[in-house]
């Protein structure tokens, strides 16, 4: 019997990089699924374009909404929906929040991208979305820039990904002290990049929540998203098990077919740095010294929790 794994954080779209229709998505899917060594569960969210159309266009809030909503009701058990939104276009966030959780059983908030949509989490539109996803007692998937990757250029390091890590954590601890109550997923929180020249801000959001709080915040879930990180260890010794998910930022963006589910992101399926199978995975969190009740429960059984998943 294969062993479940639940992963939080993937993002899908229809449309290739290309402009290309994909007819086939949920065939082509599902089929990532099947061909995995686990039995495998996605929590999904839109990718680009919808994700592009949604910083100006309200309307577009709920049509990449609705796109992931057509996906999970065709794949119940297999797929679940989490909802994308714009706070600067509060008004239709809150009522395409109310259609997600109330209508169309989405399972999370998220991923709140506001360093694409140039929002702030500690800002009152932010706790307005916040208190809303509380009210239909969903968490809050906040995007943490994972890493960056220097380039040296005239003797200094220029950061090139969607990173600005330390505002992001400081954003979160934000929102989070105007809004305790709510629960929060720390997206791609612990992650390395696939070489060594991108430099991991695993350690420093670990060394950020210890030293803002007495003892781990119970409210507080953090995604791993790279497994051979060099911060899993101490993750693992110094973040409560109950307190992990698998969440890899998986995404759709090469293919049909598609990558194979554990291929980094940004990364293409011949170059990952070790094979791309949930198997991998779990290696990686024994060496790191998680038990095979730790592993079960970071793989699967955290999230169902949280979720609220049968």
């Amino acid at each position: 019997m294969k062993q479940t794994w639940i992963d939080t954080h993937i993002h899908v779209s229809d449309v290739g990089p290309d402009g290309t229709r994909r007819e086939r998505m949920l065939e082509n899917l599902l089929n990532v699924l099947d061909r995995c060594d686990a039995d495998l569960r996605f929590v999904i969210s839109c990718d680009s374009p919808y994700t592009w159309h949604m910083i100006q266009d309200p309307v577009g809030m709920m049509e990449g909404n609705r796109f992931i909503y057509e996906l999970v009701r065709r794949a119940p058990g297999r797929l679940y929906g989490s909802c994308t939104i714009n706070p600067n276009l509060l008004e239709e966030s809150l009522r395409v929040m109310d259609v997600c959780f109330s209508e169309w059983g989405f399972v999370q908030l998220g991923e709140m991208l506001q360093y694409m949509m140039n929002y702030r989490m500690d800002s009152d539109a932010g706790e307005a979305v916040v208190r809303h996803a509380v009210k239909y007692n969903v968490p809050v998937q906040v995007h943490l820039g994972t890493y960056c990757r220097p380039k040296h250029q005239g003797g200094r390091y220029r950061d090139e990904t969607s990173g600005d890590g330390i505002f992001h954590i400081a954003d979160l601890l934000g929102v989070a002290q105007r809004v305790p109550e709510a629960k929060y997923v720390l997206a791609h929180a612990i992650g390395c990049g696939p070489t060594p020249d991108y430099i991991s801000w695993a350690d420093m959001f670990l060394d950020v929540i210890q030293g803002s709080y007495d003892t781990y915040p119970d409210n507080f879930w953090i995604e791993i998203r790279d497994f051979q990180c060099k911060a899993l260890p101490r993750t693992i010794r110094d973040v409560p098990t109950n307190r992990l998910l698998a969440g890899t930022d998986w995404v759709t963006r090469v293919g049909p077919p598609f990558q194979p589910y554990g291929t980094m992101f940004d990364v293409k399926a011949g170059q990952n740095p070790f094979p791309p199978k949930v198997s991998s995975f779990v290696e990686f969190l024994r060496a790191a010294g998680a038990t095979e009740n730790d592993i079960q429960r970071i793989g699967a059984e955290n999230a169902r929790e949280l979720f609220r998943l049968p």
